[in-house]
């Protein structure tokens, strides 16, 4: 059971509240457990959102990409909850649930290769030691994909965002809510021996 009551933001008293209540709620009227326990704290919920948005449509590295990179940060922090949500997001873009299964298992594999294998080991590499990140890191997305200063900063803030979600759904404990099977994101279905630190570089 979640450890925090779970709000909904289409019946707040709040009318900006209300009137984003929308973005989040599904066709049959369903909102999913992140967005009513972020009620809670709905200024910070709806900025939030808006940001991740823009990260996504606005910036260089596009919707799928961004995407994707939510989905191994969600791995990397082994959040169930998250990997789910975003997995459900990216599969339409990569032909259903079974082939962002195989994207999955790719990456927890160490089987991507090309520019989207050099962007997301630099997303994990900053998430999991930020100060170890070197110049020639950089460099090599600047080389190899054409990153330029906004685009590191717009990869950076994605990282933050998604794993600050992992961190609200992790610590309060919400029950899985996705239509992407529940068990393709367990952390205890990648292959064996399977965590951020045994991730080949």
């Amino acid at each position: 059971m979640a450890r925090v009551d779970l709000l909904d933001p289409n019946e707040s008293d709040d009318p900006d509240v209300r009137e984003f209540a929308p973005k989040v709620t599904a066709p049959d009227g369903s909102v999913g457990k992140h967005f009513q326990a972020e009620t809670h704290f709905p200024e910070v919920m709806m900025k939030v959102y808006e940001a991740r948005l823009d990260l996504a449509r606005k910036g260089d590295l596009g919707t799928e990409l961004f995407t994707k990179l939510a989905v191994a940060v969600s791995m990397a922090n082994e959040c169930k909850y998250c990997t789910g949500a975003y997995a459900k997001q990216l599969s339409p873009r990569l032909g259903g649930d079974e082939a962002t299964r195989e994207w999955q298992l790719a990456l927890a594999s160490g089987d991507l290769d090309g520019d989207e294998a050099l962007v997301i080991d630099f997303a994990l590499d900053a998430l999991d030691d930020p100060a170890a990140v070197t110049d020639e890191d950089f460099e090599t997305l600047r080389e190899a994909c054409g990153f330029t200063d906004e685009t590191f900063v717009e990869l950076l803030y994605a990282v933050n965002i998604v794993s600050g979600y992992n961190r609200v759904t992790m610590a309060t404990d919400l029950g899985y809510d996705h239509d992407y099977p529940e068990e393709w994101a367990d952390p205890d279905s990648y292959p064996a021996g399977f965590r951020r630190s045994a991730w080949p570089s």
